[in-house]
């Protein structure tokens, strides 16, 4: 046998036992091409579709309810915790939930007020304002001024009733005839009075008259009365019942000064 014939025999048989192992015939399983190799790969019998085999009875699952309110899943979570929830209550709030704190009645509003002064009351008036305020439980200030009524132009007494007789026979002899003695026991008897004004403009007329005609002792004289000051913050609508219906305080009545 030659060398070449030698080598083909060989080339045959070891192709021989190639398609044998390919084929499977000697002992081993061939792959069958590549649907088989993609079939080993993602092992089917695995394989679960969706809605198609039931879950496996090792998984287990509890439903959802689906008509539930939220409220329930929070009942659900609080008993699985070991918490008792009143028999009561349809739902329960969350543990970690404070409650909503309740709102309290607001306190009402105070009544506006206002500041008002009565001024120039005489001592009735300011007595009865004075007893109206205090009925109405309102608290007020009240102060006192002097001032003038009026203006005297007299003579001051001269000793006694004697002298002041005297003295109006001077005066007469002067050109003055309105003269008067006062007659009132006090610190003006026997005083020749020669006018009395409102204003003091009207009484220094006549006392230069009187310096015109030579009488040097008359003088000037202011008559003092007392007027009262009324001041008290109040709700305006009360004001109709301290001053009255039918009484002069309103007129006196002025707001308090800034």
């Amino acid at each position: 046998m030659t060398t070449s014939r030698f080598l083909l025999t060989l080339l045959l048989a070891l192709n021989a036992l190639a398609f044998a192992a390919i084929m499977g015939w000697l002992g081993s399983a061939a792959p069958g091409g590549e649907p088989e190799r993609i079939t080993n790969q993602l092992k089917p019998e695995q394989i679960r579709l969706v809605g198609a085999e039931p879950v496996a009875s090792s998984v287990v699952t509890e439903p959802a309810p689906a008509t539930e309110p939220p409220a329930a899943e929070a009942v659900t979570e609080t008993a699985a915790q070991g918490q008792e929830l009143p028999p009561s209550s349809p739902t329960a709030t969350p543990v970690d939930t404070p409650p909503a704190p309740e709102s309290g009645p607001q306190p009402a509003a105070a009544p506006a007020t206002t500041c008002v002064a009565w001024s120039e009351l005489a001592a009735d008036q300011a007595d009865q304002l004075s007893a109206r305020l205090g009925a109405n439980g309102i608290k007020f200030t009240r102060s006192r001024k002097e001032t003038p009524a009026n203006w005297w132009v007299r003579i001051p007494p001269q000793g006694g009733r004697v002298q002041a007789e005297q003295k109006v026979r001077e005066l007469r002899e002067q050109g003055v005839a309105d003269t008067f003695i006062v007659q009132d026991s006090g610190p003006t008897q026997y005083a020749v009075s020669l006018g009395l004004f409102r204003t003091e403009r009207g009484a220094q007329q006549l006392l230069a008259q009187l310096r015109a005609k030579g009488v040097r002792d008359a003088g000037l004289e202011p008559r003092m009365t007392a007027t009262f000051r009324i001041q008290a913050t109040m709700p305006p609508d009360r004001l109709a019942a301290v001053e009255g219906r039918h009484s002069r305080l309103g007129s006196l009545r002025t707001r308090c000064a800034p």
